[in-house]
């Protein structure tokens, strides 16, 4: 299954969005989000899952080449490898810290127990995929890196990854 983790990251964005995450600045006029001294957009909507890392950090963790890094369906990008580890990798970008409580709370009630990992301010893995997907809160960055090759095994690498991003945002 290609695309396992989208239909769980699509459940976990509606969420947010239900609970009013990720969009505090609705309906002003005011337009005047600038990007960081970091190049990190300052608005939440600005970010891109695609610039929370790079082709070359994701070959280099997983091995191999990055064939192609596309925008998914889902507030993901997607690293699609050849020669690696894993065929698919996702990095989903879902929001500010102030939709930190309501994505973990999505995540628990439909994707079983959490199990607390030491990253970034706080992280952890779903209980379905276990240490194949990391949801991580760094600084003012909730983000998740998984891979999209369904597998029982551990794949290595996911943990690596959440752990480079975190120094990169938080």
């Amino acid at each position: 299954m290609r695309r396992f983790l989208a239909p769980f990251a699509l459940v976990a964005v509606l969420a947010l969005s239900a609970c009013g995450g990720g969009d505090s600045d609705a309906g002003t006029d005011d337009d005047t989000s600038t990007s960081s001294d970091t190049g990190t957009p300052a608005s939440p909507s600005d970010v891109s899952p695609c610039d929370l890392t790079t082709e070359d950090t994701v070959a280099q963790v997983f091995g191999g080449t990055v064939e192609s890094a596309e925008p998914g369906e889902a507030r993901n990008c997607e690293y699609t490898l050849s020669g690696a580890s894993v065929t698919l990798v996702e990095v989903y970008y879902f929001g500010d810290a102030d939709d930190w409580d309501a994505l973990k709370a999505g995540y628990e009630a439909n994707r079983g127990p959490l199990t607390p990992v030491d990253l970034g301010d706080e992280a952890f893995y779903p209980g379905d995929l276990a240490q194949n997907e990391y949801v991580v809160l760094a600084g003012d960055t909730v983000f998740a890196v998984g891979i999209g090759d369904f597998t029982t095994d551990i794949a290595p690498g996911v943990a690596e990854l959440a752990g480079i991003i975190t120094g990169e945002v938080g």
